[in-house]
């Protein structure tokens, strides 16, 4: 932020040669009075340029030309002269020191120079080159490889004169710094907050904010093989995390198919970790670094081709910023924040679509509950060297809860650690969804039910009728059956809709029996000799004493009394051949005393058989069905 040129201030000072620019925050205090009047008294080190300043009230702001200091509109670009706080401490980053105290320095303005807590100090030659030397003993460290800089601000390059974090000599990048500890230092030295380092988007005039930001540092004896080892000595947890997309449920082939992101994590405590953010998208590890990485991998166990997880490009590997301490490595001309491995745990994300193989009990179908599962198994190490976390470990399901068939009841996750393996099932319980089976076998089947108990209460003597509806409704069942059948997989065991519709099928054959049983208590008569009519009245005229004469006529009637029983007999056999006769005419049957008992009870028969097998059906279907589930 410009400040207008009144009074004491600290000013940054841009360094102009050419087409370098150099930016540094000075500790330079500079009086400069300024009077409407063109008298101006000025007093600093570093003078003004020939006629300067010239902007009167209206050009406010400074900046430092090789001529010498000149005024400056504020609004333009090339202000230079801005707000810092005084007193900073300066970094010295990229050397190797015990003590803390060896890196900070403070800046002396006359002359230009940079004096150290310790033994070292930054100062300029009699022939211009910037050394670091050592006060004390009045060696000289280093020197600053670029003549033309007037100021070592930023991160440059040194060349090394004694061995310095091992190197001996040679070229050596250190950085000299006048930002916090909450602030990152740009190549040109100017200052951006620590936060906005490697957050994906350049902060730095120079876009070296953005650059080196590998997060995971490998020690050199570092195995990629080798699972790691807790300090307790036990076995290292491994935390899971199944977050399921989709579900799909074929239940003729008996397959779950299920579209999931798999999360596996884990500490490492061989491993550091470099400026852990707060938002884990921003802790991402590049494809590079984890081919380096131990990886636990896991198995898929009921699958047909026995799949496992994989490390790609479609794996997202992070690092999960669980604990705030780290410790700032000065030794790199970078600032950086080192976390530990065994604080801050790696996380590995990828989506996988995987069919499971599912063994379903259709006993109870179609109001069936099914158990499916996914089991994960270890196959990096035994259960001796690696476990899964069963308190860190979450199942949880984001899809719809209704499928085309089921309902998804209740996820759980299972851990057992007791095996040769460490093995975790994911549960997925599945509630047959049963409308379907109602509306299309249920309901049509009770209907020819119902049709074919209604043919007992058909006249008796129309046998046609009645065993033609009852086995048309036979055959319609027997259909449905077989359709059915053909939609479900082949078991060896009955299922409860089969067990419904072979009882409808069986009381249809019942009420068939039934027709017949009545069929042959009704008494038809015997048709033969009554067939003509002229020969059958003719029998009966010369039986009951009517005598006519060739003409026609009635000539002669004999009536006997009622009161002589010897003729009761003869007028039962008259009456007989009547009936005969009209029942083999006109299809009047002849009923015999027991006929309405077999009716009555072949009726009563087949609604307490109905009954009966309802109330044993559905008490069964009542205890651990999909019937009466409430999730």
């Amino acid at each position: 932020m410009c400040r207008k040129i009144y009074g004491a201030f600290t000013i940054q000072i841009i360094y102009i040669s050419g087409d370098k620019s150099v930016s540094t925050f000075t500790k330079i205090s500079l009086v400069l009075i300024f009077l409407k009047s063109s008298n101006a008294i000025v007093r600093s080190e570093i003078y003004f340029r020939v006629n300067n300043p010239d902007g009167d009230k209206y050009q406010n702001c400074i900046r430092l030309h090789l001529k010498g200091l000149e005024d400056t509109e504020c609004q333009k670009s090339s202000c230079s002269v801005c707000h810092a706080q005084a007193a900073n401490t300066w970094t010295l980053r990229g050397i190797c020191e015990d003590e803390e105290r060896m890196y900070y320095l403070d800046m002396i303005p006359n002359p230009l120079s940079f004096r150290g807590y310790g033994e070292y100090a930054v100062q300029q030659r009699t022939d211009g080159r910037w050394i670091w030397i050592n006060s004390v003993t009045n060696i000289t460290m280093a020197i600053l490889m670029e003549r033309e800089l007037n100021y070592p601000i930023g991160r440059l390059m040194w060349e090394l004169q004694i061995e310095v974090c091992g190197q001996s000599s040679g070229e050596r990048e250190l950085t000299l710094s006048a930002c916090t500890k909450s602030e990152f230092t740009c190549t040109d030295g100017s200052c951006i907050p620590f936060t906005r380092r490697c957050d994906l988007k350049f902060d730095c005039n120079d876009k070296t904010d953005e650059s080196l930001c590998d997060i995971i540092n490998y020690p050199e004896d570092y195995r990629s093989k080798l699972p790691p080892r807790p300090a307790s000595d036990e076995a290292l947890p491994i935390s899971v995390n199944v977050s399921m997309d989709t579900l799909n449920v074929d239940t003729t082939t008996m397959l779950l198919s299920v579209s999931y992101n798999l999360r596996i994590t884990w500490f490492d405590n061989r491993l550091t970790y470099n400026n852990l953010k707060q938002l884990t998208r921003l802790n991402t590890v590049s494809l590079t670094q984890v081919e380096k990485l131990w990886i636990p991998k896991i198995g898929f166990i009921n699958t047909d081709d026995i799949q496992n997880t994989a490390v790609d490009q479609d794996a997202v590997t992070t690092i999960l910023r669980q604990n705030k301490k780290f410790v700032p490595d000065l030794s790199n001309s970078y600032e950086v924040e080192i976390f530990q491995g065994d604080m801050n745990p790696v996380s590995i994300t990828r989506k996988y679509f995987t069919i499971y193989t599912c063994n379903f009990d259709l006993v109870l179908y179609p109001f069936d509950i099914q158990n499916c599962y996914m089991q994960l198994q270890i196959l990096s190490a035994s259960s001796e060297y690696l476990i899964f976390n069963p308190s860190e470990s979450f199942v949880e399901y984001l899809g719809s809860k209704y499928l085309v068939e089921y309902e998804i009841g209740p996820i759980d996750l299972q851990v057992v650690n007791t095996t040769q393996y460490s093995v975790l099932k994911v549960e997925v319980m599945l509630i047959r969804r049963y409308g379907y089976a109602i509306l299309n076998i249920y309901i049509p089947s009770l209907t020819l039910i119902i049709i074919s108990y209604i043919t007992l209460f058909f006249r008796s003597f129309i046998f046609d009728t009645r065993i033609m509806t009852a086995l048309t409704a036979l055959l319609v069942l027997a259909t449905l059956f077989t359709q059915v059948s053909t939609s479900l997989p082949k078991t060896s065991y009955f299922k409860m809709v089969d067990i419904w519709l072979l009882f409808c099928i069986i009381l249809i054959f019942f009420i068939m029996v039934f027709h017949t049983i009545i069929d042959l208590h009704i008494d038809y008569g015997d048709c033969v000799g009554a067939t003509d009519s002229t020969t059958f009245f003719k029998r009966r005229q010369n039986n009951s004493g009517v005598q006519r004469s060739s003409s026609g006529k009635v000539t002669k009637i004999d009536v006997k009394p009622s009161s002589e029983d010897n003729d009761i007999p003869e007028l039962a056999a008259e009456e007989s051949n009547v009936l005969g006769w009209l029942q083999c005419h006109f299809n009047l049957p002849f009923m015999k005393k027991d006929l309405q008992f077999y009716i009555t009870a072949s009726k009563w028969t087949v609604f307490i058989m109905f009954s009966c097998f309802n109330l044993i059906y559905w008490g069964t279907l009542a205890v651990g069905s999909g019937l009466v589930y409430y999730g």
